[in-house]
């Protein structure tokens, strides 16, 4: 691989907050349920000190996004989530026009807390809202019901001083067509500017994966995600990335960073980084459990991408944006781009999966995303 220039790669930075008050069935997140009083202050040290011990990877840089996860960031305290802003700020490592964005459950939208939310600083929030559908809330085993969903968008969209996403989840086990419409049609109801919507699928690590459930047809998902687009579209909505939709440009610049191969820095426990090096691309994972991060918060599990892997990595990333790149955003982004990486899309613009301008899927190529990325292998 040729020397790259890391200080010319964007970086954002995202922290982890594992707590929840139950585990959804359907989650492969890193998360815990055993919060303990003075937990949330040893894990703030601990990720002030890997803030302190990741100085090699940032630079000279800024952040140009920070992310806080989980997890429910929610059910930590306000104080905590105070310190780290301040301490980003009074280091200058946060760019002026940062996007903080932070998660929340629907139970705990309050225009008091919102409001003290945005007092530290967050300008964006995103709420797991999942459905509006008792029945599907339900099947997901979530710990709110169609009430909190509402009252929540009924708060948020009141407030003009924070930018608003929400999840949503389709292809749920007893779920019809007209329950999603449903979905769709109270989010693009509200003054809302940007939605997640994401098929819901059974990881091997969860609770679900142990069940025998019967998720509907593959004709049914087609449909779903057909009629989603229909009305998302004529309400002014469109897709910029596989499970991302915006109007009025509201992109999330945090996930963008992602999908634009820039670096990212992940702090707490089992949080993931991408950092560009000189000679090769590092991703790292820190421990997952509460315990062996705060007692070793700087120790990571490394993976190295070198020019065997690259050209696969930077394609699972790339091709998730809807409207693809040009050749010269590619270069004006300083993505590095090498032959072996343009031998295989002209490979995917022979096979009709890829578009001959710039780098961006098909119609088709989109579809199978998988078999569009797998041109990259």
């Amino acid at each position: 691989m040729k020397t790259l220039e890391p200080s010319s790669v964007p970086i954002s930075l995202y922290i982890h907050f594992p707590w929840c008050e139950k585990k959804c069935p359907y989650c492969d997140f890193n998360i815990e349920t055993n919060k303990r009083d003075g937990d949330e202050e040893a894990l703030l040290f601990a990720i002030l000190k890997d803030l302190d011990d990741s100085t090699k990877y940032i630079g000279a840089r800024k952040f140009t996004s920070l992310y806080f996860g989980g997890g429910t960031p929610s059910l930590i305290s306000a104080k905590i989530i105070e310190k780290i802003i301040s301490t980003l700020k009074d280091k200058e490592l946060l760019q002026i026009d940062c996007e903080i964005s932070f998660e929340l459950n629907p139970k705990e939208v309050k225009k008091e807390y919102i409001n003290d939310l945005v007092g530290i600083g967050i300008n964006r929030v995103s709420i797991g809202i999942q459905s509006f559908d008792a029945k599907t809330l339900s099947s997901l085993e979530r710990n709110h019901d169609a009430c909190d969903s509402l009252n929540a968008l009924q708060v948020i969209s009141e407030m003009e001083s924070v930018d608003t996403t929400i999840d949503l989840i389709y292809g749920v086990m007893g779920q019809d067509i007209n329950s999603l419409k449903k979905d769709i049609e109270i989010f693009c109801s509200y003054d809302i500017s940007h939605l997640s919507m994401y098929q819901l699928t059974i990881e091997p690590n969860t609770i679900f994966y142990k069940k025998e459930l019967s998720l509907p047809d593959d004709t049914l998902i087609e449909l779903m995600e057909s009629e989603a687009k229909k009305i998302l579209n004529a309400n002014n909505i469109s897709q910029y990335e596989v499970s991302s939709w915006s109007k009025d440009n509201k992109k999330s610049n945090h996930n963008m960073n992602y999908w634009m191969y820039g670096d990212y820095l992940g702090l707490g426990p089992g949080a993931h980084s991408k950092i560009t090096q000189e000679t090769s691309i590092k991703r790292m994972i820190k421990l997952k459990t509460v315990a062996s991060y705060i007692k070793d918060p700087s120790k990571t599990i490394d993976t190295i991408i070198t020019s065997e892997s690259y050209d696969l990595d930077l394609a699972m990333n790339l091709l998730r944006i809807k409207g693809g790149l040009s050749l010269e955003e590619l270069e004006t982004s300083h993505i590095y781009i090498p032959d072996s990486f343009l031998e295989k899309r002209l490979k995917g613009i022979e096979e009709k999966l890829l578009e001959s301008d710039g780098f961006r899927a098909t119609q088709i190529g989109y579809k199978f995303l998988n078999d569009t990325i797998n041109l990259f292998n």
